[in-house]
């Protein structure tokens, strides 16, 4: 067995990579971290800190470990998104905002929805990124990567 296949991109899993999310057709977008990455260990360690006892004891409260995840997640793992919008109104990525949508509970199946998917290998494979990279439309800028210049 050829263990190339299982060959992570590290740039892509610390700077994230943009996803589609599942089933929207608006082109609604976000731009993940994978979970797990340097950032979001370093993260949870630091914020995990002040429960370690009630971590150790298993006393630590439910209600605080989501929140303390879903802080991390906003810092490290949901790092933009394009076409988002709540009852209508387009949201502004930023930081804030990312934490306040991971941390309300209405929209906890869109929190899962972001783990899920930033835990999703598949997205951070060397091979798939550069596959991805070739399949990316044209920017504004100039030519998509892999484009060679020529006409059809």
């Amino acid at each position: 067995m050829d263990l190339s296949k299982f060959k992570a991109d590290r740039t892509a899993e610390d700077e994230g990579v943009w996803v589609a999310l599942d089933g929207d057709d608006t082109g609604a977008r976000v731009k993940l971290a994978r979970i797990g990455n340097r950032r979001y260990r370093e993260a949870m360690q630091r914020r995990m800190k002040p429960f370690r006892r009630a971590l150790r004891a298993g006393t630590l409260e439910e209600a605080t470990a989501e929140r303390v995840t879903a802080e991390v997640l906003a810092e490290t793992v949901l790092l933009d998104w394009q076409d988002l919008a709540l009852d209508g109104t387009a949201l502004a990525y930023s930081p804030d905002r990312a934490r306040e949508l991971l941390l309300d509970p209405a929209l906890r199946d869109f929190r899962d929805l972001i783990v899920e998917m930033a835990t999703d290998i598949e997205l951070y494979r060397q091979q798939d990124q550069e596959e991805a990279e070739k399949n990316l439309p044209p920017s504004s800028a100039g030519r998509s990567p892999g484009e060679d210049g020529r006409t059809s």
